[in-house]
């Protein structure tokens, strides 16, 4: 057994050059993606939710608060819209359609985590405690719940809205002069392969 671990490459990995320049090469390639603006956003839009829980939870809550707190949330999650809505002039529709599940996916993400993980056990904590209702610590956890579950709501339903109308300005924009689109698959080039071999026993 012993053999088999000083044996084992895995554990050098670490120490060799190539190693930490493919490392490097695979950070340096996400952060320039676009893909990192879904990421940023969607953590901004939970620390700003933590943010306005940790400020007010011995104060209370008023409306102007409320709609600052919201309207942070809803920045950040236009942040997380961005590489959706513009994918960029050279995104391909696997571009176009990753960004859109990976919005999707981490979007979901943060907000049920958020509440199953959060919101939901702590105001169960405040229950059990037997806290004042109507204390600044059930405004703080519920407001800020609220504030980051609409802004995250509100994206999503834009992502899926311009969805279409992304996919189609990218389809027209990526279809070559006289040709056809992304969702022909080739079958032009296999039926023009087959009239032409049809021509040719012809002859």
């Amino acid at each position: 057994m012993f053999d088999g671990i000083r044996s084992g490459r895995g554990p050098w990995k670490i120490t060799r050059a190539w190693f930490w320049e493919d490392v490097f090469d695979g950070v340096t390639e996400f952060v320039r993606s676009r893909a990192v603006w879904v990421l940023v956003g969607n953590a901004g839009t939970f620390l700003s939710a933590l943010a306005g829980l940790v400020h007010h939870w011995s104060r209370p809550f008023s409306f102007a608060d409320g709609a600052l707190l919201q309207l942070a949330c809803a920045a950040w999650q236009v942040v997380a819209l961005f590489p959706v809505v513009l994918p960029g002039r050279a995104a391909t529709e696997r571009d176009v359609v990753g960004l859109g599940d990976l919005y999707q996916g981490m979007t979901v993400l943060t907000v049920c985590g958020t509440w199953i993980f959060g919101v939901f056990p702590g105001l169960g904590l405040l229950v059990i405690l037997d806290v004042d209702v109507n204390g600044p610590l059930w405004s703080a956890l519920f407001v800020s719940g609220t504030a980051l579950m609409l802004a995250c709501v509100a994206g999503l339903i834009t992502a899926t809205a311009v969805s279409d109308t992304v996919r189609a300005r990218h389809r027209g924009a990526a279809a070559p002069s006289g040709g056809s689109g992304w969702d022909d698959g080739g079958s032009d080039g296999a039926d023009t392969a087959d009239v032409d071999a049809g021509g040719s026993d012809g002859d």
